[in-house]
């Protein structure tokens, strides 16, 4: 059965999953440049996560599916998702054989490509307005359709063998789950930009001031 985005060994050419690795040591040894102490709980919270929401696969004949989550990852953690992704990835592929040890690079670009650039949109909209579901719920559904796409054309163009029909399949069967993505990713950016401002990279709102200029009710102008 093919599991979701993660692909198993034997499936790709070995040019492949080499250049999977590159990329991977490329991408970890920039999300771990200048990495801050303050990183740390939300890299475990977001790395458990990722990890978890894997283990629970729902069988679509010969595919299974699963949560991504690679798209709250990127929004939360930026550059430092890389990190999350290649340690949850490790984690599956060494305790449970969710994919393979070989294509642990290549499975890495699949899900942490979107991620990175859902992390990219993310910041320069954030920079602009204040977040909420609807940016959530948009860069959820984006970062999930072009993983999902990301892996079929993985198989497609890479596969030992012909894997056209697995992929195709494998592609239907995740669009619930994109829709499911765009909406948890929606919901907890609208919470996290209201209760945890900073896990998003936001400044917390001041409403305990009145605006500047203004006077307040003891008479003091501020």
């Amino acid at each position: 059965m093919l599991l979701a985005v993660h692909i198993s060994d034997g499936v790709l050419d070995p040019a492949w999953w080499i250049g999977g690795f590159a990329v991977l040591a490329f991408g970890l040894a920039t999300s771990l440049r200048k990495l801050d102490d303050r990183d740390i709980p939300r890299l475990g919270v977001l790395t458990a996560a990722f990890f978890v929401a894997s283990q629970i696969h729902i069988p679509i004949g010969v595919v299974s599916v699963h949560l991504l989550l690679n798209g709250l990852v990127g929004v939360i953690l930026r550059r430092r998702a890389a990190i999350a992704i290649a340690v949850g990835l490790a984690m599956q592929a060494l305790l449970f054989g969710h994919g393979g040890l070989t294509t642990i690079g290549i499975n890495f670009c699949v899900l942490a490509i979107p991620a990175w650039l859902a992390g990219i949109c993310f910041s320069r909209c954030a920079a602009r307005w204040r977040p909420g579901f609807g940016l959530g719920c948009a860069l959820g559904l984006v970062c999930a359709a072009i993983t999902v796409l990301l892996h079929v054309a993985v198989l497609y163009f890479g596969g030992r063998g012909d894997w056209t029909a697995l992929a195709l399949t494998s592609l239907v069967a995740h669009l619930p789950v994109i829709a499911i993505e765009g909406i948890g990713v929606g919901f907890a950016v609208k919470v996290l930009a209201k209760g945890k401002p900073e896990w998003l990279g936001l400044r917390p709102e001041r409403i305990d001031q009145p605006p500047e200029g203004k006077i307040s009710s003891n008479g003091i102008s501020h």
